[in-house]
């Protein structure tokens, strides 16, 4: 995509921003010039409906990021002989361009449970005391998904917001079940308030972020930081986050209607990309979580925790997401809760666009809004 055609996209989601009720939360949607409501956002639609033989027969006339990302669009050419898992786990990761300029990355492992992680560490090479960081983990349905996929994304906020961020690479499901993936994050909090003069960190300013299966594991994780730890989080920003994890005790958060999606055309391409998600969920859940689990626990099930006192919070959907919903639900709970809560919907897009830096301007424009909110805290 020509730069001058991208950056016009960019500035068009907030220049022409609306507001609208979903069920007592206020959203604030944001669509690209040339979406037509009711239809998948125009670079969305082409990755959706690119199939083999236009890579074959069309090759110059497609997208270079879709060209890039082949395999990922299409799938294993034979998947026979493959289980799901392998199937899923191969579609993972989005390949991106670094947008960013300055920044020095290091990594170091560590143990939890006795299991290994990795901790990426994205920073400014300019010499500063004092910065804010931002805690980051990546999406993936805790059972794909690495920090790879999303190093791009935070490169290129670190560089925006004058950060350092903080990516956790958590050993994923079913071979490492919960909690061990969570302990690892709450471990990765408690280590940045304990390092962060070391890290050039202002305690003061750190904040957490996630993606899909990274956006729940945050909200658990500030959950945690506010009834067990000590407040140390001052900020979520929360990309789609699944925040109904556990069975309905008594029904009041059963949101989940067809009706709630605009599709007047019966788009078979928003029909898929939203019951895919749905069907996912249900895999991830059972890879995810040991025979017996206890889903009654908000570290599990965000949905049943309390929030009051919870953190200043930014939560970011795709309109065309089967998520969406029970995440208006959740900025609903935060409202009531007295949080200081925004929700800003990207029409026209779907599950897992947040992959996609550089091709879809909706990823720039959520990394943008949480570097206004970091610059306010």
């Amino acid at each position: 995509m020509e730069q001058e055609l991208y950056q016009r996209l960019l500035r068009s989601l907030a220049a022409g921003e609306y507001r609208i009720d979903a069920g007592g939360a206020e959203i604030a949607v944001r669509d690209c010039f040339d979406r037509i409501p009711g239809h998948l956002d125009p670079r969305t639609e082409a990755a959706a409906s690119v199939t083999r033989e236009d890579f074959e027969t069309r090759a110059g006339e497609i997208d270079p990021e879709l060209t890039r990302n082949q395999d990922k669009l299409l799938g294993m050419d034979n998947p026979e002989g493959h289980s799901l898992l392998e199937q899923l786990r191969y579609q993972f990761g989005w390949r991106t361009l670094d947008r960013s300029k300055g920044i020095e990355t290091r990594y170091e492992t560590f143990l939890v449970d006795g299991c290994e992680g990795t901790r990426w560490i994205y920073k400014p090479k300019t010499r500063k005391e004092e910065r804010p960081c931002l805690i980051y983990i990546h999406g993936g349905g805790f059972f794909g998904g690495d920090t790879l996929t999303v190093e791009n994304q935070c490169k290129r906020f670190a560089e925006l917001a004058d950060a350092v961020v903080i990516s956790i690479d958590y050993p994923l499901s079913p071979e490492t079940k919960y909690p061990v993936a969570f302990h690892m994050c709450c471990e990765t909090v408690s280590w940045v308030w304990e390092q962060a003069t070391h890290l050039g960190i202002d305690r003061k300013k750190i904040g957490i972020s996630g993606d899909s299966a990274g956006g729940t594991m945050a909200v658990a994780v500030t959950l945690w930081d506010r009834f067990e730890g000590s407040k140390r989080l001052a900020y979520a920003g929360l990309i789609y986050p699944s925040i109904v994890w556990g069975p309905d005790r008594n029904g009041t958060y059963s949101v989940w209607k067809k009706e709630m999606f605009d599709n007047p055309e019966d788009n078979q391409y928003i029909k898929e990309q939203i019951e895919t998600t749905g069907k996912l969920k249900k895999e991830a859940a059972d890879w995810y979580l040991k025979e017996g689990e206890n889903l009654h626990t908000p570290y599990l099930n965000p949905v049943e925790g309390d929030f009051t006192g919870f953190p200043k919070t930014l939560v970011m959907t795709a309109e065309y997401d089967y998520l969406r919903p029970e995440c208006e639900l959740f900025t609903k709970k935060l409202k009531d809760a007295g949080v200081h809560v925004r929700h800003i919907r990207y029409g026209g897009i779907v599950h897992g666009t947040f992959d996609r830096l550089g091709y879809a301007p909706q990823v720039e424009d959520m990394l943008m809004e949480m570097v206004k909110d970091f610059e306010s805290l």
